[in-house]
């Protein structure tokens, strides 16, 4: 299964993990799957359209999904993806 790795601020709201194995075939149903075993996350994660927000980077081997085919990136076993808020400020 694919490995998560979540950002500190979305841990509390996912049982405290720092990485979920969940399955998925696209980001999109692993993104999916995981607000299903974490609903807390959802708010944080999701908008109100069921995608993820415009303000977080999905990566996949280090590659940000939005060079790739987004959402619909197909995803294997053995990929893993990280989920970072974009940060701002000044």
């Amino acid at each position: 299964m694919p490995k998560l790795y979540l950002p500190t601020i979305m841990r509390p709201n996912a049982g405290g993990r720092s990485t979920v194995q969940l399955s998925g075939e696209t980001v999109s149903e692993l993104m999916h799957n995981l607000v299903a075993e974490y609903p807390n996350v959802k708010g944080q994660l999701l908008d109100a359209d069921g995608h993820v927000q415009r303000h977080i980077n999905v990566y996949v081997n280090d590659e940000d999904i939005r060079s790739l085919s987004g959402e619909n990136t197909a995803l294997t076993d053995r990929d893993e993806i990280m989920v970072l808020p974009a940060m701002a400020g000044g």
